[in-house]
């Protein structure tokens, strides 16, 4: 574990919730976890996955990182990795682009 593994979590004074900087490693370990709990026969839920898979994916990034993260870390890093796939499969569309100046989508006329 590197000196930058110490400052992965940090808590917010104003809400007192701890936010997590999420890195490639840790996203890996969670995501390892989540996808043999699928292929266990563990079934997700109609919402998503279970307490019982996200429990296993906080100890995942535990055992795999040294790093602490919630159940509500989790289910907050699944949202975040869902919008940005969500992006870069639109952009991959041919006449879709990013302005960079605006931070914002670009679509091609249909005329």
């Amino acid at each position: 574990m590197d000196e930058n593994d110490t400052n992965r979590t940090q808590v917010d004074p104003t809400t007192k919730i701890r936010q997590v900087r999420w890195n490639d490693d840790m996203d890996g370990f969670m995501i390892i976890s989540l996808v043999n709990q699928v292929l266990a026969g563990h079934k997700r839920s109609d919402n998503g996955f279970t307490s019982f898979q996200i429990s296993k994916a906080v100890e995942s990034v535990k055992h795999g990182c040294g790093i602490v993260v919630s159940e509500k870390n989790v289910r907050s890093r699944l949202k975040t990795l869902k919008r940005e796939y969500e992006l870069s499969q639109l952009l991959s569309i041919s006449g879709f682009g990013w302005d960079a100046q605006t931070g914002r989508i670009t679509a091609d006329s249909l005329a």
